[in-house]
């Protein structure tokens, strides 16, 4: 990574944004349709990492990284319903267990949980990477 420049953000951070600010609001709306149970679906997170990816690899950049950073970002609201919930759970589970630091391992889980429903967006960068590489900028080159 070299010419960074510090407090300016790369390419590869700014495709990853755009698309996990783009599922976001997707995932948002998928779960609020599903009824807001306890299911989180990797769908809205994998669509969000396929155009990081596909943006990416239009710019010569790697696709899966961004769409991971994507999938993460773009996981937030996941993690954040997850967490609440989490919480209650491993306090019950703590109290049975008479073991504190049991609620602190399981919190714990199920935030890397929700965060690793993030690596759709890896799977989703390197899918636009490809359709990028298979129906990308088809103008002609100058003087063709």
């Amino acid at each position: 990574m070299p010419n960074e420049v510090p407090g300016v953000v790369t390419e590869t951070w700014t495709y990853a944004l755009v698309g996990g600010f783009v599922s976001m609001p997707l995932t948002l709306g998928r779960y609020w349709l599903s009824g807001m149970g306890n299911s989180f679906s990797l769908n809205m997170v994998f669509v969000g990492g396929l155009l990081a990816g596909y943006l990416a690899k239009r710019d010569s950049i790697d696709a899966e990284p961004v769409g991971l950073r994507a999938g993460v970002i773009g996981a937030l609201p996941g993690l954040v319903w997850i967490f609440s919930p989490s919480l209650v759970t491993a306090r019950s589970i703590a109290e049975a267990w008479s073991f504190a630091p049991a609620a602190a391992v399981l919190v714990v889980l199920f935030s890397l949980m929700a965060l690793g429903i993030g690596a759709a967006g890896f799977f989703g960068g390197a899918v636009g990477g490809w359709l990028f590489e298979k129906i990308g900028d088809r103008t002609p080159e100058p003087g063709t």
